[in-house]
């Protein structure tokens, strides 16, 4: 356990000393996530809310799935890029003898239209510029200890003249979660987590290293809260409702932008129906300095065994998000909404 703790203080500590990041390939480190239910819940990616997809997210989490699971998202557009679109892809497995491995695809597509508002007509972009990011994932949970997670990239990048280039990167995630009350009534579990990308600050070239940009190297840090409130007598298959709360800080080592604070709520029922909100504030390279929102969304889950028949544990999640597109510009709000909805299907395996 020491060494593990000594390697990421040291990852962390390298990385202070990483080349200047400068808003490069800002819509996949910091546009839309894959996750509808983070994206409702303040954009927090620490925390266990969303332990599918991890290439966004804290690769620690990975763990808290369970058996087989398949994943897909779909988001757009993306601000100018009208027709832009995101889809995430996956697949994971879960043993609890040695661990979870999961694989992640993000295709983003510009598509082929442009919206300029101060232009105020749309106009055919000749370049349909793509961007892939490729992400294997390892997570272990240490019993009594915590659960790390280990992220390997590859970033590819087609700029819409049929030759693509491509770089790696690599991120660590550790989590612990305590259990403050757990009996028949009340479950009461607190989580701290942290996350580093870009741990041996690696940089995207598509013609020399001289003109390389750097990766971001993020580092996140959140405290969440779960409540849990159960009575047989009225319900007995689920809990009555519960309640999460979530905040985290966000901090780029090789920038002084993209600093942000999260914070994210969620009220269930019957373990079924899921309300989410929350707020985010993060500095950028914009003229304006900052960009803030809050979020709101809604979520599904249907768990098979609980509710349909025994002996087939499987679970199916529906996430979704509508919101206006948060604004660069001060009183800016011509853009259409962005619409992000994830389909999870999940099959335990004892």
């Amino acid at each position: 356990m020491k060494k593990i703790i000594v390697l990421f203080l040291f990852v962390l500590s390298n990385s202070i000393f990483a080349q200047d990041y400068n808003d490069f390939a800002r819509e996949i480190f910091f546009g839309r996530l894959p996750s509808a239910k983070t994206e409702a819940m303040g954009r927090i990616l620490t925390l266990n809310f969303d332990p599918y997809f991890v290439s966004q997210s804290n690769p620690a989490n990975l763990v808290n799935t369970k058996g087989v699971a398949v994943f897909y998202s779909n988001s757009s557009p993306f601000y100018g890029y009208s027709d832009a679109t995101y889809n995430y892809t996956g697949v994971s497995y879960n043993n609890p003898t040695i661990g979870a491995l999961a694989f992640n695809l993000l295709l983003f597509n510009s598509g082929p239209t442009i919206f300029i508002p101060q232009w105020g007509e749309p106009f055919t972009n000749p370049f349909k510029e793509k961007r892939y990011l490729y992400t294997l994932t390892y997570s272990y949970k240490i019993q009594s200890w915590f659960s790390f997670g280990i992220n390997a990239n590859l970033f590819v990048a087609d700029f819409g003249t049929d030759q693509t280039f491509s770089d790696i990167f690599f991120e660590i995630g550790l989590s612990r979660s305590f259990g403050l009350v757990q009996n028949s009534e009340l479950k009461d579990e607190l989580t701290i987590a942290a996350q580093l990308k870009n741990i041996f600050n690696q940089s995207f070239s598509a013609v020399d290293q001289a003109q390389s940009d750097a990766f971001p190297s993020i580092f996140r840090i959140g405290v969440s809260n779960l409540f849990e409130y159960t009575d047989s007598d009225v319900f007995e298959k689920a809990y009555l409702f519960g309640f999460t709360i979530g905040l985290e800080y966000q901090d780029l080592l090789n920038s002084d932008k993209r600093t942000a604070y999260k914070a994210g709520v969620e009220l269930s029922f019957l373990d079924i129906i899921f309300l989410r909100s929350g707020y985010y504030n993060e500095t950028t390279y914009s003229s304006e300095g900052e960009l803030e929102d809050f979020t709101y969304g809604f979520g599904l889950k249907l768990d098979f065994e609980k509710y349909i028949t025994n002996n087939f544990p499987l679970v199916l999640v529906f996430d979704f998000v509508s919101l206006e597109q948060p604004s660069y510009v001060t009183d800016f709000s011509s853009l259409d909404n962005f619409t992000t909805f994830t389909l999870i299907a999940n099959y335990g395996i004892d």
